[in-house]
């Protein structure tokens, strides 16, 4: 005859309620070791992305300082030294003779007479010592374009007066007609030098 023993103890109310929440709790840490694994592989992913754009960036850097190198080199080989020479040296002249528009015409209607008007101002050449200014002027009669001739030419900041044309024109259809003149002189006003 055979005689079974049973030594197993008698489960108990805890260990009975601990039984019963192992199966959730390992299912929530499952969850919570899956959710962590795949935050770890997102952010390594993101990490290598990163990583990518720092390698393209450092090669675009490279790229840009070798062809700074390059056009350095280039720039420091003498033809271009020479270039360079006389563009500082034209731009020195350039700013320290400039030409104001405004000047010129304030001083221009200081030699008109009132009955005369200033109908149009070009520059009729550029040049840098004394440019040529194209006047084109209305006057009521003759008197008084003669007057502004005789202004112009007894002017410190004008000289080489030219006249052009002269003429009467019809100015508003009235009939009453104007005389218009059109005139050249070299603005010889001397304008500060710029930073001297």
């Amino acid at each position: 005859m055979k005689v079974y023993f049973n030594l197993a103890a008698a489960t108990d109310r805890r260990q009975r309620y601990a039984l019963a929440w192992a199966i959730p709790t390992l299912a929530v840490s499952l969850l919570v070791l899956v959710w962590l694994a795949a935050t770890v592989v997102h952010s390594q992913r993101r990490e290598y992305r990163v990583r990518q754009s720092i390698k393209q960036v450092k090669a675009q850097e490279a790229s840009v300082h070798s062809r700074e190198v390059h056009l350095e080199q280039q720039i420091n080989r003498p033809e271009y030294q020479d270039m360079i020479r006389k563009t500082r040296f034209v731009n020195q002249l350039i700013s320290q003779r400039h030409f104001s528009l405004t000047q010129l015409t304030y001083k221009v209607s200081k030699l008109l007479p009132p009955s005369a008007r200033l109908s149009g101002l070009a520059l009729a050449s550029s040049s840098i010592k004394h440019p040529e200014v194209q006047f084109a002027v209305m006057g009521k009669d003759e008197e008084s374009i003669e007057t502004f001739l005789n202004h112009l030419e007894d002017s410190a900041d004008f000289s080489d007066v030219i006249i052009k044309s002269q003429g009467f024109r019809d100015t508003n259809g009235s009939g009453t007609k104007q005389v218009a003149l059109i005139c050249t002189a070299n603005y010889v006003a001397d304008t500060p030098p710029s930073g001297n």
